[in-house]
């Protein structure tokens, strides 16, 4: 069985909840420049950004946000257990008997069926939510990039296992999410949810937006540091 990893997930965002954002972006004052990894790097990277997490005025936009990403998380998860099996040899509890199993492939439907939100939050944790305009015939993160790198001083890029992203508005023109090892393009449409793994397996791009500016809210699902997995 093939599959590239990438799931999109439409309507995830309501039309009224979109639309309220984007007026929310276009008046506040906490607009910066669009950042990479590597700081503020127009060659790389044009877009004005919106850090919400740093903001207690978002926090309502936030909320809901944290909630609907948790919702098709766990979706995710679902369909590709081993995110939930693979990194840590979970030992659990069996709902029957009480007795202490390590959930595998072979026992996850018996074991863990219904509780993979649990598990997934056990194991993960979201990131800070950052919202990005991407002005029409300028904007662009058009340099192919991946999530996870090495940073001088932490180690938080290293445990992003996901990147998400919500689309604010339809782009008819140009905007588009391109995965380069996946031959893959995913065009902006207002709503709608993108979940796809952040290592150098799903290096990507997102493209000038030539029809009108472009709105979207992005950030990672990241792993538990060992340090809280292990304590």
């Amino acid at each position: 069985m093939s599959n590239d990893f990438i799931e999109v997930y439409d309507d995830a965002l309501t039309a009224e909840f979109c639309q309220h954002f984007i007026e929310r972006f276009e008046n506040s004052p906490h607009r910066v420049q669009g950042r990479t990894g590597g700081g503020v790097d127009p060659s790389k990277k044009i877009s004005q950004d919106l850090y919400l997490n740093q903001h207690s005025e978002y926090q309502d936009l936030l909320e809901h946000l944290q909630a609907t990403t948790a919702k098709y998380a766990t979706e995710y998860f679902k369909k590709y257990r081993f995110a939930l099996i693979a990194p840590v040899a979970l030992q659990v509890r069996h709902p029957q008997t009480g007795e202490a199993v390590h959930l595998t492939h072979e026992n996850f439907d018996e074991v863990a069926a219904g509780r993979e939100a649990d598990y997934m939050k056990f194991l993960y944790r979201l990131g800070a939510i950052q919202a990005q305009k991407y002005p029409v015939g300028v904007g662009n993160y058009n340099y192919w990039h991946c999530e996870v790198y090495p940073q001088k001083d932490s180690t938080e890029a290293l445990h992003r296992s996901l990147l998400f992203m919500y689309y604010l508005n339809d782009v008819s023109a140009g905007g588009t999410t391109d995965f380069y090892y996946q031959n893959r393009q995913i065009k902006p449409k207002q709503g709608r949810m993108v979940i796809a793994p952040g290592y150098f397996t799903h290096t990507h791009r997102g493209t000038v937006p030539t029809s009108n500016d472009k709105y979207i809210v992005t950030s990672w699902i990241l792993q538990n540091p060992g340090s809280a997995l292990f304590g």
